[in-house]
């Protein structure tokens, strides 16, 4: 019965979860559905074992706290002294400097540690907002020019991808491994379906990602419009579109958006958001 001893403690008595963890790690996301889909996602495509789609690190089991070290890190629940202590395992993990987002103060108290490992951060945002819907999408507001993109819609997708990283980031996506990282996840996304567009002369004027989708939840990003489409209520027609198809799957839409984004945030009100979370992220 293996599954039921939990694995060697590594770092600062860190450790993953096991496996006879998981009804205890699953209890942890459900009660936090809104941050923790991106673990929750992870957990029902493969349970609580390390894997390709990351790991779960935790210092006294996942009840008392937990971190999710997927393509970015999420702490879910610890004291300041925990999360301390997770972030210098989540840096001995060795996978290099990686954005950090979560609710607030736990972003802080992990960043603690991590900063001292991986150096100080491109950006911190730590004045954010996780916004939710929690009704029904007005269909008065859905346009109908909004659809899920395909993969041989790559490169104006690419395009508008780019941009709207530059835009955001302030910084070239290509620029790292001459781009192959970027083009991989954006093929990634087209590929699962998850990348939804307006395509106007086979050029993109609005596009959004689906991150994340757990049981529960779906999480939007890389909402963009096209500077030139801008002021038209693109934002709000294409964001509602997106969010009337995740309900049509009965999942509750969300997006993080910064505080400082008064134009996304009264757009997304108009869609019938409102903000659950005051949340961070720090990007490297």
């Amino acid at each position: 019965m293996t599954d039921t001893v939990a694995p060697p403690a590594g770092v600062g008595g860190c450790r993953e979860v096991g496996a006879g963890e998981a009804r205890a790690l699953l209890g942890v996301l459900e009660s936090d559905p809104l941050v923790s889909a991106p673990a929750a996602e992870k957990f029902a495509a493969s349970g609580a074992a390390a894997g390709p789609e990351g790991r779960f690190l935790t210092l006294g089991g996942p009840e008392r706290s937990l971190v999710f070290v997927g393509s970015a890190v999420l702490p879910l629940r610890g004291t300041a002294v925990d999360l301390l202590a997770l972030g210098r395992a989540v840096a001995g993990l060795g996978s290099g400097p990686m954005s950090v987002h979560g609710r607030r103060g736990l972003v802080a108290a992990v960043w603690t540690s991590l900063e001292t490992s991986w150096g100080c951060a491109r950006e911190y945002r730590d004045s954010q907002f996780l916004m939710v819907l929690e009704r029904r999408v007005d269909p008065l507001l859905v346009s109908a020019e909004i659809r899920p993109a395909t993969l041989e819609e790559f490169d104006p997708v690419l395009a508008a991808a780019a941009a709207m990283y530059r835009e955001e980031l302030g910084s070239d996506p290509f620029a790292v491994g001459a781009g192959i990282p970027f083009r991989r996840r954006v093929a990634r996304s087209l590929t699962r379906g998850r990348t939804w567009v307006g395509i106007d002369d086979d050029e993109v004027f609005f596009k959004a990602d689906v991150a994340a989708i757990s049981p529960r939840v779906a999480q939007i990003q890389g909402i963009w419009v096209r500077p030139d489409r801008r002021g038209a209520g693109l934002g709000t027609a294409g964001t509602a579109a997106v969010c009337a198809a995740l309900q049509s799957r009965r999942l509750t839409p969300s997006l993080v958006v910064n505080g400082s984004n008064a134009a996304a945030r009264s757009a997304y009100r108009r869609v019938g958001m409102t903000e659950a979370v005051d949340y961070a992220t720090v990007l490297m």
